[in-house]
């Protein structure tokens, strides 16, 4: 079930759902669409469109509530977003979507099977409506609910692959750190690059200059991206002018890479065998990198197989810290704490009116 479906990144999140066979593969796909009933067109659209997709196999409908596409449910995908409104406050905004989060969270507990899985991904404070979510939904597993961060570092990989000349499918994601949708940091210093290199064929160094002897077998490595720090080019000034831009000129950030970090995600959590792959994602913390207990964060993390088969996002504790200074990377995490603090406060108020 998506919610938000008429958003605008939904009619290219749609398509990319269908074609992951890891999804697919077993059981066929139904994906239900819901927004606000001033946004069915749009939703009807997608419906219309993804005909043509689905080939017998999969489904897309509309739903008109929320239970409706709640009962049965394997994955919830929350892509909507609460934005500021005019003259706004930062207290007021997190106050909105703590109340949206909370009704959706009571409505899980009702209606939703107890092993579903809840995927945020939006322009929203997504780390913020986990922690929200995780304080009223009973029924899920806490290691559940995530909030996707791999767009923000997706974003980069483009304007990094031109600026050193490396093909672009050298290059991994690099690893993002914060509290999406309030604060996040990009470490463009530990994304690995895949770089090749040749080992020299002594026969043929001190063959003749005729001969046709190849100089050396190519091999492939795995290195981090920090030994080009070197370089004077500012990075994160350019990768954030560059999504500027974007939103100046069509009205809205790339949504190609949200839809890309939801599907990869989904492609490993469902993947008939668990990799070694290490992703960055919202979850709550068990401590790791300095990062209070109970804290969502998005941080580097990849899947566990529990005892009972279940899968489980955990944070993988021998990643390197984030190539910031201490402090810096210490303000990211109070602003989470200060703000977890402040749900009991927003609870409060909640109770006096």
């Amino acid at each position: 079930m998506i919610i938000g479906a008429g958003r605008s990144m939904c009619p290219e999140l749609v398509p990319q759902l269908i074609m992951t066979k890891e999804l697919w593969l077993s059981h066929g796909l139904v994906i239900s669409l819901y927004d606000q009933p001033g946004c069915f067109f749009k939703v009807r659209k997608i419906v219309k469109d993804a005909q043509g997709l689905d080939g017998g196999l999969n489904a897309v409908k509309v739903v008109y509530n929320i239970p409706d596409g709640l009962r049965d449910c394997d994955v919830l995908l929350y892509i909507d977003t609460l934005s500021k409104e005019e003259f706004e406050g930062t207290e007021g905004w997190l106050y909105r979507n703590y109340n949206t989060i909370k009704e959706l969270s009571m409505q899980i507990n009702n209606y939703a099977p107890s092993h579903m899985k809840v995927i945020f991904c939006s322009m929203g404070p997504i780390c913020f409506a986990v922690d929200v979510m995780l304080k009223f939904v009973i029924k899920l597993p806490k290691t559940n609910i995530v909030a996707a961060g791999s767009q923000y570092g997706l974003e980069s990989i483009y304007v990094l692959a031109r600026s050193t000349g490396f093909p672009l499918r050298n290059f991994g994601c690099p690893p993002v750190w914060g509290y999406l949708g309030i604060n996040q940091f990009v470490d463009v210093h530990h994304m690995i690059q895949k770089y090749d290199y040749y080992i020299p064929n002594r026969r043929a160094l001190d063959s003749s200059d005729n001969a046709t002897l190849p100089i050396g077998v190519q091999r492939s490595q795995l290195r981090w991206f920090f030994y080009m720090v070197h370089d004077k080019t500012d990075y994160y000034k350019e990768i954030y002018a560059r999504k500027n831009l974007t939103q100046y000129q069509v009205g809205r950030c790339e949504d190609y890479q949200k839809c890309r970090a939801i599907c990869d995600l989904l492609k490993l959590w469902y993947s008939t065998d668990v990799g070694d792959e290490v992703i960055s994602l919202g979850v709550i913390s068990d401590g790791s990198f300095g990062i209070p207990e109970g804290v969502v964060f998005s941080q580097p993390v990849y899947l566990k197989l529990l005892e009972d088969q279940s899968r489980a996002w955990v944070p993988f504790q021998n990643f390197p810290m984030p190539n910031i200074p201490l402090n810096i990377f210490q303000n990211l995490v109070n602003t989470a704490v200060i703000i977890l603090n402040n749900i009991l406060t927003i609870e409060n108020s909640i109770g006096k009116h």
